[in-house]
């Protein structure tokens, strides 16, 4: 991502440290995008997505999934994502999505 020019604001190991990372970050430095794997630690994707929304209104999301299943992308499509890549991806796909969401 930084490679390409984004500016990273931070990771997390879950969905926990997300939120948790998020909240810790002053108003300057809150995110445009954020990528979510809908399968994470602590919280499926599209919960972290409210939190998430609560804390950076405005946010656009890339979700990212191994599991393309019509009820998983349904769920995403409900919980307001804005593109989905399904893993196994080449990063120019993330690239790709996130451009789109510019």
């Amino acid at each position: 991502m930084r490679d390409a020019g984004y500016e990273v604001v931070g990771t997390a190991l879950n969905s926990e440290q997300a939120v948790e990372l998020l909240r810790s970050l002053p108003v300057s430095a809150l995110p445009d995008i954020v990528t979510v794997d809908f399968h994470m630690p602590k919280m499926e994707g599209t919960r972290v997505i409210e939190y998430i929304r609560n804390l950076v209104p405005g946010v656009r999301f890339v979700m990212i999934s191994s599991d393309a299943t019509l009820p998983v992308v349904m769920k995403a499509k409900h919980a307001g994502v804005d593109a989905f890549i399904v893993k196994p991806f080449e990063p120019q796909t993330v690239l790709d999505a996130i451009a789109k969401l510019e």
